[in-house]
């Protein structure tokens, strides 16, 4: 299979991450990282045209794809493929929505426990969301 080119590499958490790091924040960062990742790849594909029926329209199959192209592994979850479908609204400049209704109830717990505020000052974030901008928090370690 044909890899696209271009795509900024992103290291994985355990490429930033020390040792020690509580799992479910690494799962975490390595979810969005590969939601990231796959909406590129599928932002890229479209040509940038995104809309919302474009992004409704975009099945599980899809989106398998788009992640191999890529290099990555496929979505493993229902809470990944809501973060590809909110990443492709940031990246077409559509208005933020909830994040879909997850059917993994165990992949919608470990959502709710690695907040954000975990990682970062909640002050600081708060600040960043009032501007309506996408965001894509990248932790780096503190030297």
């Amino acid at each position: 299979m044909t890899h696209l080119t271009g795509l900024p590499s992103m290291p994985t958490a355990r490429d930033i991450f020390p040792s020690g790091t509580p799992g479910h924040i690494c799962e975490d960062y390595n979810r969005r990282r590969k939601a990231h990742i796959t909406a590129m790849a599928l932002f890229l594909q479209h040509r940038g045209a995104v809309t919302e029926e474009w992004i409704a329209s975009i099945s599980d199959a899809r989106m398998d794809q788009a992640a191999r192209k890529a290099g990555e592994k496929e979505p493993g979850s229902d809470l990944t493929r809501s973060l590809i479908r909110a990443e492709l609204r940031g990246l077409g400049g559509l208005p933020r929505q909830p994040l879909d209704e997850p059917r993994d109830r165990t992949a919608a717990a470990d959502a709710a426990a690695s907040s954000a505020s975990e990682l970062v000052d909640p002050q600081q974030l708060a600040a960043v969301l009032r501007l309506g901008l996408p965001v894509l928090l990248v932790p780096v370690p503190a030297a």
